[in-house]
């Protein structure tokens, strides 16, 4: 019965410390919004946030789109809809110049097998846009 309660916890803590990173970014996404606006434009005519997201940056979209429904209305945003897309992994090889993409977390080299691979993009969340209405 212990083993059973003590996985259970594990398994508790692992999702709420996995919530908490997409929490921490919806957070961030709403204060970058919020500095970004120019004075004659409130939060609240926010209607929509573009946002790119990084493969790298392993984001569940849908618990991070949850989460931002959550607190938009605490941010005085909640007519604001989040719209997220994902950025693909680029990487160039410092040995032979090739630039590829990946999808498995595999960094090598297609063309000449080298793991001396620099990552150009796919990290990163940026607000990319955000639309308001005219008051």
């Amino acid at each position: 019965m212990d083993s059973v309660f003590c996985a259970f916890i594990h398994v508790v803590c692992f999702f709420r410390i996995d919530f908490l990173h997409e929490l921490y970014i919806a957070q961030c996404i709403l204060n970058s919004a919020r500095e970004a606006l120019p004075d004659n434009i409130l939060p609240e005519s926010i209607r929509k946030l573009q946002v790119q997201v990084g493969q790298l940056d392993a984001v569940d979209s849908e618990n991070l789109i949850f989460l931002f429904e959550a607190i938009k209305s605490s941010q005085g945003m909640s007519g604001a809809e989040l719209v997220l897309e994902t950025v693909g992994v680029k990487c160039r090889c410092e040995v032979c110049a090739h630039e590829f993409g990946i999808d498995a977390p595999l960094f090598l080299c297609p063309k000449c097998g080298s793991g001396r691979v620099k990552v150009l993009q796919g990290r990163g969340i940026t607000l990319t846009r955000i639309i308001a209405e005219e008051s």
